[in-house]
């Protein structure tokens, strides 16, 4: 794992915040289909992707899962709410394919940021860009049609059709499986 430099430049951190913060992260291998999070846990980690793919999901009253996120090759996995709150989580993360991920504890990111209390920020800049995107979802599917989301998620998502089942994309836009297929043959 390695800080993007951009990070370290804007924050401001020295050699050995750098050090600190690489420390406190442990590698995981995971299996395609382990779980990450389950419903009902409380969030005690943090992971950074090296390599894979995972998703978010939940049941909905129908008892369909419902995939809430995507989790690619260099991102965050977390379930905010839960990590932040230290309450029960409302989704399941689960790996779609086998992933290699740094992760971080709970209690070690709180230490975190006493060692190096730049990450308060850093992670508080992180929760507003969720947030951001959180916003811009709902936005897209208020004013884009099923088809314009399929081609945004195709061209900000490419790796995910490569690996994730049809039913979960059509979950993660809004639309039925029958749907989605349609709009794939047309394109």
């Amino acid at each position: 794992m390695q800080i993007d430099k951009s990070i370290i430049e804007h924050y401001r951190l020295s050699g050995e915040e750098v050090h600190q913060t690489l420390s406190s992260y442990t590698p995981v291998s995971m299996d395609a289909g382990e779980f990450f999070l389950k419903q009902g846990k409380v969030s005690d980690a943090i992971a950074y992707i090296s390599k894979g793919l995972l998703r978010a999901w939940f049941y909905n009253d129908r008892g369909e899962e419902v995939t809430s996120q995507f989790f690619p090759e260099g991102s965050l996995v977390m379930s905010l709410e839960s990590f932040n709150s230290q309450i029960p989580s409302k989704e399941n993360i689960t790996a779609i394919t086998a992933c290699e991920l740094m992760i971080i504890s709970y209690q070690r990111q709180k230490e975190l940021y006493d060692l190096v209390p730049a990450w308060n920020q850093i992670c508080r800049d992180l929760a507003d860009l969720n947030s951001r995107q959180m916003m811009e979802r709902a936005e897209r599917f208020q004013t884009m049609s099923a088809s314009g989301r399929y081609q945004l998620f195709c061209k900000e998502y490419p790796q995910v059709l490569l690996h994730a089942r049809l039913g979960d994309i059509a979950s993660y836009l809004g639309v039925d499986i029958a749907t989605l297929s349609r709009i794939r043959r047309r394109k």
